[in-house]
């Protein structure tokens, strides 16, 4: 942010001493949602703004007011983290959340903001009709930008011909531009999961640009698909894959006609500054194990253990320094598969290279099969029906034989089986607790360190003193800070007009 020096005559008028290092100009003013304070500026009043705004060196120096924003749909705040950095002159005027375990975590780490459980107390009246604008005009502050990692429900085809509000209409996406029409905000930025972008929502995705641009929106037909993986650390990057859909709007003030509302895709989904993602190191965000209260409850149970070493033996006695990437099935072991009627191609496809693969080795995998597991002494058929599948996907880290170790890799455990990869980068946290096992440390990752994954200060976390099982799910569900932060200042940057940007920040991994 531009830095600004202020006279010292305006120090009387201000109330203001050198001391208090009133001799500089005042930081940025990030007000919260009180009247009156001014927190940072050194501006104790409302009497004491109003003489430095109208002092003549401060119109040569103005100060700039903060970046307004509301967020809704807010989770346990990815948003308002990612705005929140040092530096950056930005403030929450309204948060909306559902889920009374998020709004706790919220309200603990951002007491001064207002938040309210339901977006449709604003949007509707008490009888359910449709709030008027004026009623919707007084219910939700102005602010500048609309932050909002909306459900994304089934749109209705019906009504198309009637216009994009008639089409929308009973989702949560028609209370959100109504809104964005009411308070029209400068900027727009909502996020949703991967396959919003899918050929099978391609009418939704179709909708929502077209509802933007109905309200006066300047937004790319197609959307942002990024991933914090691909962003260097010093950029905000963490080492986890998590695919999501970002739409980026401006609101266009007199546009000439509709090709200004058509903008560029501001962000490509590759690497950032020459970033190599293989360079992720998962080390880079795991707490020191000495340092983990009650570690017991992250460490895998016995069964677990017995489940990894069986396929742990299979890997390391397959001669060949290949091994298969395609999905082994345990239970589909047989010389000749047996194949339904109806069955799909990609299963009838895995079923062959299953019948192939257990063919090439037979005499290894029958041995295996007779071997006992685990404190209850289980055969691999005795694995529950998920254990028995196992997904190799290491081959680039371990190219061979004598390579193989499970227990260097990390692994999670699926409903589609128990999948490995190398040790860089995470997949996507879930918002079920499917959380990956760090191989080395034999060990399930820790709130702590999934806080970590997605950008976010742990505290955010500790403060709150969630139970576990809550904080996996609400960090499975959240946004990305280091990707959202990113992806916001390149919106600011694009602007036609001169905004203050987003500060490029250091990354969090070491918070």
């Amino acid at each position: 942010m531009r830095s600004r020096n202020v006279s010292k005559s305006l120090e009387p008028e201000l109330g203001l001493s050198s001391a208090e290092g009133a001799n500089d100009f005042p930081p940025l003013l990030t007000a919260t949602s009180r009247p009156g304070a001014y927190r940072g500026t050194g501006l104790a009043s409302d009497a004491q703004r109003s003489a430095y705004l109208s002092h003549p060196l401060a119109r040569k120096h103005p100060v700039e007011p903060p970046l307004r924003f509301v967020d809704l749909f807010a989770g346990i705040g990815g948003f308002h983290q990612a705005l929140a950095p040092p530096g950056f002159n930005a403030q929450c005027v309204l948060a909306v959340e559902i889920d009374a375990d998020c709004r706790r975590v919220y309200t603990v780490n951002w007491p001064d903001t207002p938040i309210v459980p339901d977006i449709r107390t604003l949007t509707r009246r008490t009888d359910g009709r449709d709030a008027s604008r004026t009623e919707l005009n007084c219910a939700v502050p102005d602010h500048e930008l609309l932050c909002a990692g909306f459900p994304c429900q089934p749109f209705s085809k019906s009504g198309f011909q009637q216009g994009v509000r008639d089409q929308i209409r009973g989702t949560l996406f028609f209370d959100i531009m109504e809104i964005i029409r009411v308070k029209q905000p400068r900027f727009v930025v909502l996020e949703n999961v991967r396959n919003l972008a899918g050929p099978r929502h391609a009418d939704i995705l179709a909708t929502i640009v077209l509802s933007l641009r109905d309200a006066g929106y300047r937004v790319a037909d197609r959307p942002v698909i990024f991933s914090p993986h691909l962003l260097p650390p010093e950029l905000g990057g963490t080492p986890q894959v998590r695919e999501r859909v970002f739409i980026l709007a401006e609101r266009i003030d007199q546009p000439k006609d509709d090709w200004d509302l058509r903008g560029d895709v501001l962000v490509e989904n590759m690497p950032i500054s020459g970033w190599d993602p293989k360079n992720w190191r998962v080390d880079q965000i795991l707490d020191d194990d000495a340092e983990i209260r009650n570690i017991e409850r992250y460490e895998l149970r016995p069964e677990e253990l017995g489940w990894i070493e069986a396929w742990q033996a299979l890997v390391q006695e397959i001669p060949s320094d290949w091994l298969p990437g395609f999905p082994i099935w345990a239970d589909h072991f047989t010389r000749r598969p047996t194949i339904a009627t109806g069955t799909p191609k990609w299963k009838r496809d895995f079923l062959h290279k299953n019948a192939i693969f257990y063919c090439e080795h037979e005499r290894i995998i029958r041995r295996w099969l007779g071997q006992k597991w685990g404190p209850m002494r289980q055969t691999v058929q005795d694995f529950p029906p998920s254990r028995r599948k196992f997904e190799w996907q290491a081959r680039a880290w371990q190219p061979r034989r004598n390579d193989r170790d499970l227990w260097d890799l990390v692994m999670h455990m699926r409903p589609s089986g128990i999948r490995v990869k190398p040790p860089t980068y995470l997949p996507a946290l879930v918002a079920i607790t499917q959380t990956s096992v760090i191989g080395s440390r034999r060990r399930r990752i820790t709130p702590t360190e999934a806080a970590r994954l997605q950008g976010m200060d742990p505290s955010v976390i500790l403060r709150a003193e969630v139970d576990d099982t809550v904080a996996y799910r609400q960090l499975g569900n959240a946004v990305n800070v280091g990707v959202v932060r990113y992806l916001i200042d390149e919106l600011l940057r694009a602007s036609e007009r001169n905004w203050s940007r987003v500060p490029q920040q250091t990354s969090l991994l070491s918070a």
